[in-house]
């Protein structure tokens, strides 16, 4: 886990919460009811949930290639992302999200790169997974547009809200 606590695009940062972090992720990610709408995480309305949000994704990053999604040049983070082997050599990304007003600025393909060569290359995984909602395009294009290709569909009920909703899966052999 030590050598992968921090990767590298030309720029971004993918690297472990920090105290200092908190606000920024809050604000730019965590309170966005419209950004939650195609993710399975509730909102965090207020900076006393964001405060306990902050200590359970420290401890879970700790163990697990989580990380937040950092501007090289300001450090400041803009969204997470991460990846866990779903059986041996097979790793399936644990949810991708960029701050709204950071999309369609090519972050999120230099950030599922990153996921892709640290599967394959620092993992030696065999095929790397991706999931999203049906109504979120351009999460499916993106994943697309670097090789993977449609596997199946399934459904479910998001537990906060009860939403029903429609998951397109994705894979990449290597």
């Amino acid at each position: 886990m030590e050598p992968f606590n921090r990767l590298e695009t030309p720029r971004l940062v993918l690297r472990k919460a920090r105290d200092e972090d908190l606000d920024f992720i809050w604000q730019n990610v965590w309170c966005d009811g419209e950004l939650a709408k195609t993710m399975l995480w509730k909102p965090t309305l207020t900076r006393e949930e964001a405060v306990l949000r902050m200590e359970r994704t420290k401890a879970l990053q700790a163990l697990h290639f989580a990380y937040f999604v950092c501007l090289k040049e300001t450090d400041e983070p803009i969204g997470m992302a991460g990846i866990t082997e779903a059986a041996p050599g097979v790793y399936e990304e644990t949810g991708i999200c960029i701050a709204r007003s950071y999309q369609r600025k090519g972050y999120g393909r230099e950030l599922l790169q990153a996921l892709i060569m640290l599967a394959f290359h620092g993992l030696g995984a065999h095929t790397a997974r991706y999931a999203c909602f049906r109504e979120n395009v351009p999460s499916a294009n993106l994943c697309k547009s670097l090789g993977f290709q449609y596997t199946h569909s399934d459904t479910g009920v998001r537990s906060w809200d009860g939403y029903a909703y429609i998951c397109d899966h994705f894979a990449l052999s290597r």
